[in-house]
């Protein structure tokens, strides 16, 4: 390798032929070429092809290689060096990191972007793309539980925005997570957390091989998709928010079912404290009803006091005012805590 260095990130798309001509020229134009696939299944000719229509030869790397990067910046300081990664290449965050790595120790860089899930998933399912809110991740080893998962859902239903869940898959182990586990996963996280956000009327789409001529799309509520089979990976699944007239118009035609079918997953979802401060007032008066009859008259205030909070926060959350409503009922625990600490009575929580 000779001359001025460069390291460039070439974006290959969804499919075997959903690389650019600009990202075909720059590998062509390469002293060394880098294809990485290790989080996407790919087509089996995908090297061959790349090869044939760059002329140029790739070597295959793993993700140790890619997120040491020792070898790949001490090239392009050199010489030009691609790194062709499936979808765009700056969704992944290793190859932000080393692109940074490279500009500071005074390597060229320059990103061929090509089509990537992020964007892929809002068109193929006819969704506005710009009312999806934070990308969510599944992994295998959390799929059983999906706690963070199920609360970033949770946030963008509040807002009123959609929802994409990339299901992982390794290629190496030939292990990955079907939409069916991602639901099942979250449906066992809301009877954990109990915010009432999904469950088996929650809809979704389920969009598996984007991008390629095997794709498979499907429409439906949880109960259903949860027994639906899948194909091949790689899977993603959507869970819609407030829909307008002409998303649920574009579902409709897109995936085949009835418009009646077709709903947004907002509307039936309570706010926060909706769900937290009837818990937390029916357990504050239990509290009071195993006082009764037990403090003497000198604390009736405490307990009056204790009781008109509960009322209050009833009357807050009714007019969705949801910080009032958490407020007064620790208001009222915290007057009830104090009766405990103090030893006049012994509190049943």
């Amino acid at each position: 390798m000779d001359g001025m260095g460069r390291l460039s990130f070439v974006g290959l798309g969804l499919g075997p032929k959903g690389v650019s001509l600009e990202g075909i020229e720059e590998m062509r134009n390469a002293d060394k070429v880098y294809l990485e696939y290790y989080t996407t299944p790919h087509e089996p000719r995908l090297l061959s092809r790349l090869q044939e229509y760059s002329g140029n030869q790739l070597t295959i790397v793993d993700r140790e290689f890619v997120e040491d990067g020792g070898k790949i910046l001490d090239e392009a300081r050199k010489g030009k060096v691609v790194l062709a990664a499936l979808g765009d290449p700056m969704i992944a965050t290793t190859h932000g990191e080393l692109r940074v790595r490279a500009i500071r120790s005074g390597v060229e860089t320059r990103v061929v972007h090509s089509s990537s899930i992020s964007s892929a998933s809002a068109s193929e399912s006819g969704l506005h793309y710009y009312k999806f809110s934070r990308t969510v991740t599944v992994t295998r080893e959390a799929v059983r539980k999906l706690s963070q998962p199920y609360h970033m859902v949770h946030e963008n239903l509040l807002m009123g925005a959609h929802t994409l869940l990339l299901l992982e898959y390794d290629v190496q182990s030939g292990e990955g997570v079907s939409p069916a586990d991602a639901i099942s996963g979250l449906l066992n996280a809301e009877t954990n957390f109990k915010r009432g956000a999904l469950g088996e009327r929650t809809f979704a789409l389920a969009l598996t091989r984007v991008g390629r001529e095997d794709e498979q799309l499907a429409a439906g509520e949880f109960s259903e998709l949860g027994r639906k089979k899948y194909g091949e990976p790689p899977h993603c699944l959507v869970i819609p928010g407030t829909l307008h007239f002409t998303e649920t118009e574009a579902i409709s035609a897109i995936f085949g079912i009835e418009m009646s079918r077709v709903h947004g997953n907002s509307e039936e979802t309570p706010r926060t404290a909706q769900t937290l401060v009837p818990r937390y007032v029916e357990k504050t008066k239990r509290a009071l009803a195993s006082l009764k009859g037990r403090v003497g008259p000198e604390h009736a205030a405490v307990i009056e006091n204790a009781e008109l909070y509960l009322k209050d926060a009833e009357s807050n959350i009714a007019n969705g005012e949801d910080e009032m409503a958490m407020l007064n009922v620790g208001y009222a625990e915290g007057l009830i805590d104090s009766l405990g600490l103090s030893g006049a009575a012994k509190v049943e929580w």
